[in-house]
């Protein structure tokens, strides 16, 4: 069986922040458009809906997961995020290990019959809404450490409940987790809320600080974040404007300090990234100085990318580039020289294999240097190549790995 360690990262946040979907459709590029109908409408979930309470028992661990009872919604099922957006790949429904007072006895149906085998028992489902302090009726789901999904004989294996988690809250129109109405998928994923406090006195004994607060955030696009975690298992989750220039700055420290420096930066400058590139106009430029000096051993090379289509195109593909330069001024005009309106591009996924070619091969490495991409944006590479139709992810990183190239990601809340 297949265990999954899945990504814990910590945030500081202050609280949910939601990620609009279109009240028509979701345009997924390459032509393609989801159409939600008025009542699958009705079945999306907004953060402010939705609580995690740890639980108390520590030796049982886990959470409690709370869903405001609407009057559209009849039943709720957890399930994996499907790495295909039109949802055509299977995604399995997540069961607990074993039986709990909350949801074992919760019934779930699929082609009309009760669904009572070994691996559909304990689905983390329920139909059944129950009085709340907080939100009057509310859905009650127990989410155990620990996660199982999938069958013996197809693709299965089991999770274990962190910060970085992933999970789908499918909400359906029926009761039962019944697909014979209408049904909603809503990722969201395990988040920490870290609450800033003044700093006391100096103690001899420091205090030990707070257990952060875990939350779920649909910030983050899931489908983004398993290409970028494929491309550099070292993925940052920024929390955008607030956080991005040190973000930055926290890789480049982790950087090879014996070799001089070449380091492409490889931006998303479709419309959503307006208030993180502004940030970077603002504020990298200074940092890189304080940390470099005038040393002539660090070059940046800045390379923008949007899709096919957008206004950008460089050697047929859709990326605007700017050659290493050693200069701060240089740097910061060709930085600020990116004009934005908000409006630019819009459509998921982007030409991010493309733009991690384009910065291996067009850019003049020196052979001695510690070779550095930094891939930074919000949405997902494309499913599939397109025009020529060789930029996969196999072939790019290869392309990087016989430069010598490393590759790192941030990954930026989708607006």
């Amino acid at each position: 069986m297949m265990i999954k360690k899945l990504l814990f990262c910590l945030f500081i946040s202050v609280g949910f922040s939601i990620t609009a979907l279109s009240a028509q459709e979701q345009n997924l590029g390459d032509g393609q458009k989801i159409i939600y109908t008025e009542r699958q409408q009705q079945l999306m979930l907004s953060p402010e809906n939705i609580r995690l309470v740890k639980e108390a028992d520590e030796s049982k661990g886990g959470y409690h997961l709370y869903v405001k009872k609407s009057p559209f919604v009849g039943s709720i099922l957890l399930t994996e995020t499907t790495k295909d957006p039109a949802g055509k790949i299977d995604n399995y429904a997540y069961r607990a290990p074993e039986y709990n007072p909350v949801n074992g006895d919760e019934i779930r149906i699929l082609d009309g019959k009760k669904l009572d085998t070994d691996y559909a028992r304990y689905s983390l489902v329920d139909s059944t809404p129950e009085e709340t302090d907080f939100f009057g009726l509310a859905f009650h789901i127990y989410i155990p450490p620990k996660l199982v999904y999938g069958y013996p004989w197809s693709r299965h294996g089991e999770i274990e409940i962190g910060k970085g988690t992933f999970i789908n809250i499918r909400t359906y129109e029926k009761p039962y987790a019944d697909y014979t109405g209408d049904y909603m998928d809503n990722p969201y994923m395990f988040d920490l809320v870290t609450k800033k406090r003044p700093k006391p006195a100096p103690l001899p004994e420091p205090e030990p600080e707070p257990e952060p607060e875990v939350i779920l955030t649909n910030d983050y696009n899931p489908v983004a974040s398993e290409a970028f975690k494929e491309i550099d298992n070292g993925m940052i989750y920024s929390k955008g404007p607030a956080t991005i220039v040190e973000d930055i700055m926290g890789v480049i420290d982790g950087f090879d300090k014996t070799k001089p420096l070449d380091l492409v930066l490889a931006v998303d400058a479709t419309g959503s990234m307006k208030d993180d590139i502004d940030e970077l106009k603002a504020r990298l430029e200074p940092e890189l100085r304080k940390v470099f000096g005038e040393s002539p051993d660090a070059r940046f090379g800045l390379l923008f990318y949007r899709d096919y289509g957008d206004n950008y195109k460089y050697m047929n593909l859709p990326v605007k580039l700017f050659a290493f330069t050693q200069n701060y001024e240089s740097f910061s005009a060709n930085l600020k020289s990116i004009s934005m309106n908000g409006r630019e591009g819009g459509d998921v996924p982007e030409a991010v294999y493309e733009a991690l070619y384009a910065s291996a091969e067009f850019f003049e490495w020196r052979p001695d240097s510690d070779r550095q991409i930094l891939l930074i944006g919000d949405a997902e590479p494309h499913p599939y190549p397109r025009m020529s139709g060789k930029y996969s992810k196999e072939y790019v990183m290869g392309v990087a790995e016989k430069k010598g190239i490393k590759v790192h990601t941030i990954l930026l809340p989708s607006n």
